[in-house]
Order: structure tokens, then sequence, then C-alpha cells
């Protein structure tokens, strides 16, 4: 058969395909959200894998390779224990957030919420003394705040029933934590097997794969895999000191509800550039209901402590993990806030660095090699 033949007909079976598609998009919707839902344990394996491997590469590395360096049987086991040291890590971590961290964060927002109509109550007495002596009547003021009440009312119950939503929610899905241990599972032997997976997977492109395209296959993976996880190690570093940063500062500065907005903070820190930021406006409403001069206070603090972050740590956790200007994390951010949301904003970095090294060094290769000197 010839070339131009199998073109054509590999086109009209693409097309016919694309087609059915197309006219059963419900139906394959339907089928793939099944699939996805049958694969979530081994997906949710591989996201806590992809997270612990910098850990285990931390104790098997640093730590037991040279403690274990000339011990022959230590060595031949060393990938177990690192492992095992690794869940130990990671359960401790989620131990300390459980016992310590949480309970003081559900304080701060159960304080929140039960001084929500004090708050109310003190803001509209300040509004009312600023119209009196702008000239504000009575008549007019109580047409402002007549319905005041009934809104405070309305917004701390929906803020007692958003918590308990949540809080139910959270107790009753068996399903999620059912995958969650399963992944768990799969999470070990990821970890346990990852050189030889990793063996399997280069040889199987290697195979089935034309020659030519092979080793940028190999490449293109190998970048993401290293940009992700200096990626993703550095941004966890970074959210934990900035966090840790903003709760002993606010405690030094006696500023209330220093457990939740240092959450808060360390969490949204995650996003690149404007995170921390991100949390500040929330964050400083919060405690402008409590008193506006440590509102003020705040807001100076959160400005200092991101110019130390920005300055000294961010550099040496990061170094260079993304190898971006300002203006592509930006655009990162941006394009992937508005196609994927919070997720595409924390992984719209990384992929921009990838795609940015692979076209950069595509490029660098085809002006090296049009432009070459005779």
């Amino acid at each position: 058969m010839e070339k131009g033949t199998k073109k054509v007909i590999l086109l009209l079976t693409y097309g016919i395909l694309l087609y059915w598609v197309l006219t059963n998009i419900q139906l394959v919707s339907s089928g793939i959200s099944n699939i996805l839902n049958v694969l979530s344990p081994i997906f949710i394996g591989i996201f806590l894998a992809f997270i612990l491997n910098i850990l285990l590469n931390l104790i098997e590395n640093r730590f037991l390779g040279k403690a274990f360096q000339n011990v022959g049987l230590l060595q031949k086991r060393k990938r177990v224990i690192a492992v095992i040291l690794t869940y130990i890590c990671a359960i401790a971590i989620i131990a300390a957030i459980i016992f310590f961290i949480i309970p003081q964060v559900f304080a701060s927002f159960q304080s929140l919420i039960n001084e929500l109509p004090q708050y109310i109550q003190s803001l509209e007495e300040d509004f009312i003394d600023l119209f009196s002596v702008l000239g504000v009547t009575d008549i007019d003021l109580n047409e402002l705040f007549g319905n005041w009440e009934k809104i405070s009312h309305s917004i701390t119950e929906f803020l007692r029933n958003a918590a308990g939503t949540i809080f139910n929610i959270t107790m009753n899905i068996t399903s999620a934590v059912t995958n969650f241990f399963i992944g768990v599972i799969f999470s070990i032997y990821f970890l346990l097997y990852k050189d030889k997976l990793g063996h399997m997977g280069k040889k199987l492109v290697l195979t089935f794969t034309p020659q030519r395209m092979d080793h940028k296959i190999i490449y293109i993976f190998r970048q993401i895999y290293q940009t992700f996880t200096r990626f993703i190690g550095g941004q966890l570093t970074e959210a934990t000191i900035l966090g840790s940063m903003c709760f002993i500062g606010m405690i030094l500065l006696k500023l209330p509800y220093a457990p939740l907005i240092s959450v808060l903070v360390g969490v949204t820190s995650l996003i690149p550039i404007l995170g921390a930021y991100i949390a500040t406006v929330p964050s400083t409403f919060i405690i402008l209901m409590e008193s506006p001069v440590q509102a003020i206070i705040f807001v100076v603090f959160i400005i200092v402590i991101q110019q130390i972050e920005g300055n000294f740590i961010y550099p040496k956790v990061m170094g260079s993990a993304i190898g971006l200007d300002g203006l592509w994390v930006f655009l990162a951010i941006t394009l992937g806030g508005k196609i994927f949301g919070i997720l595409g904003m924390v992984l719209g970095v990384p992929s921009m660095a990838v795609i940015y090294t692979l076209v950069r060094n595509f490029t660098n290769r085809r002006y090296r090699k049009k432009f070459k000197k005779p």
C-alpha cells in the first residue's frame, strides 16, 4: 500500500472517530468520568509519591547514604528504611497539624463567628457617629440601617451553617477516605519501586517510539520531573517559613486571630508572588473589625515580612527552580487561574517553566544551526 493511501485512510479514521466523539460527547464524558473515578486511587498514589519523594530523596541520600555507607546489609535495605522513615515523618507532620494547628484555627474561627454581631453593631455605631458629624438626619440613618439587624443575623447564620456544612461533608466522605488510603498503599509501592518503574517507562519509550523521537521524549519527561520537584519542594518550604514568620510576628505584636491568619497566609503563599497578598485582604478585614490600629499594624507587618521573604528567603529556598522572569511567572499565574482556578495558579508556574525551557532550547538549537558560520 502506498504512503499516500495510508495517510488518506489514517485521516479518514481520525475524522470518523472525531465525528463519533463530538456526536456522543455526553457518553464519552460519562465514560471518562467513570474511568477517572475507578483510577482515582492510583492518581492519589502518584500525587502522594511525587510529594513524598522529595523527602525520601533527602533521607535516603543525605542521611542514610552516609550512615549506611560501610554497612553492606543495611545498604541493601536503604530504600525500605528510607520509605519507612519518610512516612513516619509525614505522619508526625499530619499529627502535629491535627492536634496543634487545626484546634487553634477552629477556635479563632469560632471566636470570629461569636463576636461578629458585636463587631457589626460597633461598626454601625461608628457609621452613625460619622453621618451625624456630616449632618445626616436621624430619619436618613433609620432608613439606612433599617434592615441592618436582619443582614447581620443572616451573615452570622450563613457562617454558622457554612461551618456546619463543611464539618458534615468532612465527616461523610467515606468513599474519598477509602480512595485516599488505597492511594497511600499505591504510593508506598511507587516509592519502593520508583527506579524499576522509571526504567520500565524508559524502555517502553525506546521500544515503541521512533528512534529520532525517543530521546527527545525522555528529555521532556526528565525536564518536567525535575522542574516540578524543585518547584513544589521549594514552595512547600517557603510557605511553611512564611506562615511560621507570620504566626510568631503576630504573637509578638499581640494581633488577634494569629493561628487563623497565619494558616491562611501560609496556604495562599503556595501561589507564587500573589499568594500572601491575596491573604492580606480578608485578614486585614478580620483584624479591622477588632481594631483599625491593629489592622494598620498588620498591613505594615505583612509588607515587611514579604520584603524579607522575597529578597532573602525565597531566592535561597527556590534558587533556580523556576528559571522564569517575573513577566512569565505573572502570565502563568493569570492563565492558570483563568483556566483551572486555584490549582492552575499553583501549577501554572512550573508548567510555564517547562514550556519556556523546551522552547528556549529548541530555538537556540535552530538558531545556531541556521546561522552557523561556514
